[in-house]
């Protein structure tokens, strides 16, 4: 009887984890049809298919409505983006303990790529800001105050998000304990090992404790100046200005926004530059102890990895942006605090196929035909989950002038790369989007 239901079992795993092995193959695609502008209603068609059958909505949502916003069609990004929201409400932040209980056990058993993509906190705030953009963008203010408020209010509920997270760690942890006499010492060796690689690996980031997302914030304040919302517009813009106390750029801004003259028109130019950081994969071959024998067996798990930048700065009308927030290092800190619980995770699935295969072998009736499928299940099921929202920004970079009627976007190297007139008795907002030098970069003016 074990042995039919271990026939049944482990071809059938294998055969649901090959449709998800494909992910960075995905990653690749979305990321090419993003920087060039593939805008086929055919494509848009099918992924809102998808959505729309519950196929990763997430995941595929975040990526499509990104490449929407990028083709100009601000109306059918914000639908893809709606549809994610509702996949957070309904499929992620509802689902029941039953579900959850579910999910991890699966999750441990094989990995987290077998499961819709529940995304990470800085992406949810990123939906909200793109949101807005894309309703101002639209005339539409109404809506897109809502958008800005939303983005805050996740920035704000991060602090509950994270201390749920700790709790949830220390349980997951506790309940590996009871499971595995060994588990102490295994999970002890194995950790300090991983966490050495990951000790290397934070390094090209700086991360806080802190989490918050300027980006989010910045843009809020300027909605509420354009919207002529000077109060809030102020209060938003001296979160900005504490975190950057020496940043000249931002003291300019600060003046004119704490100012009760709003008479002069400005025109904010925002860049956001070049490719943000994306998950990869590394494995490493660790030990274990199993009934009194060391074996050893091999562990998939996340990294993150940096990627370019498009130009260092840009200038507007001659004055240069400088860098607001460095976004690779809003996602490692979140990274970092879930870090714990991916290792702790990975560590316990790794131990339980271990065991598994150990159990196979040893009441192995059939030859060996059983050893091996399941040493080819737990090879192909060993992966890390490299999901995520490609295409955003590694830095944000800022600058306001004067609205003398005409804006113009140069490079470092002195290159236009934009020039238009603009109404002078509007203030008016500039968002850049350079992927890299090569690439025209796609540019949206927004006035009121």
């Amino acid at each position: 009887m074990k042995n039919k239901f271990l026939f049944s079992i482990i071809p059938a795993t294998v055969v649901l984890f090959s449709a998800c092995t494909n992910h960075p193959k995905v990653n690749n695609e979305l990321e090419q049809k993003l920087v060039q502008k593939n805008c086929s209603n055919e494509f848009f068609t099918q992924e809102m298919s998808k959505v729309d059958k519950k196929d990763d909505p997430v995941y595929v949502g975040l990526n499509a409505g990104l490449i929407a916003k990028n083709c100009g069609n601000f109306n059918l990004s914000n639908e893809f983006f709606d549809k994610v929201e509702e996949s957070y409400q309904v499929d992620v932040d509802l689902r029941s303990g039953t579900q959850k209980v579910a999910k991890t056990a699966a999750t441990t058993l094989i990995n987290d790529s077998i499961l819709d993509y529940d995304g990470s906190l800085y992406e949810r705030i990123m939906v909200n800001v793109y949101k807005g953009l894309n309703f101002m963008s639209e005339g539409d203010y109404n809506n897109a105050r809502v958008e800005f408020k939303r983005a805050l209010l996740r920035q704000d509920r991060a602090k509950d998000y994270f201390k749920a997270q700790i709790a949830k760690n220390k349980a997951e942890l506790e309940k590996a304990k009871k499971e595995d006499p060994n588990f102490n010492k295994n999970f002890s060796e194995s950790a300090k090992q991983i966490n050495a690689q990951y000790d290397a690996l934070f390094e090209e980031f700086s991360t806080s404790e802190n989490f918050t997302n300027p980006y989010a914030t910045y843009l809020a304040s300027i909605f509420y100046y354009m919207s002529k919302d000077y109060t809030l517009a102020k209060d938003l813009f001296k979160e900005i200005k504490i975190l950057n106390p020496k940043n000249s750029e931002i003291n300019k801004e600060w003046k004119v926004i704490s100012s009760a003259n709003q008479k002069d028109n400005n025109i904010f130019v925002v860049y956001e530059n070049g490719f943000g950081v994306v998950k990869d994969e590394f494995k490493l071959t660790l030990p274990l102890i199993l009934n009194d024998t060391l074996t050893t067996t091999s562990i998939a798990l996340p990294k993150l990895k940096k990627r370019s930048q498009s130009f260092e700065y840009l200038s507007a009308n001659d004055t240069n942006t400088t860098k607001l927030v460095d976004l690779d290092n809003v996602v490692a800190s979140e990274f970092k605090f879930e870090q714990p619980s991916i290792v702790t995770k990975a560590i316990v699935s790794t131990i339980l196929k271990t065991t598994i295969n150990a159990a196979v072998a040893n009441n192995d009736s059939t030859g060996g035909f059983l050893s091996l499928a399941s040493g080819v299940m737990s090879a192909t099921t060993t992966q890390a989950d490299v999901r995520s929202w490609r295409g955003l920004p590694q830095n944000i970079g800022v600058v306001m002038v004067k609205n003398t009627g005409k804006i113009t976007i140069k490079t470092p190297n002195n290159d236009v790369l934009f020039e238009k007139q603009v109404n002078p008795n509007k203030n008016v907002l500039v968002v850049v989007r350079s992927f890299a030098p090569n690439i025209a970069p796609s540019i949206n003016i927004i006035e009121k």
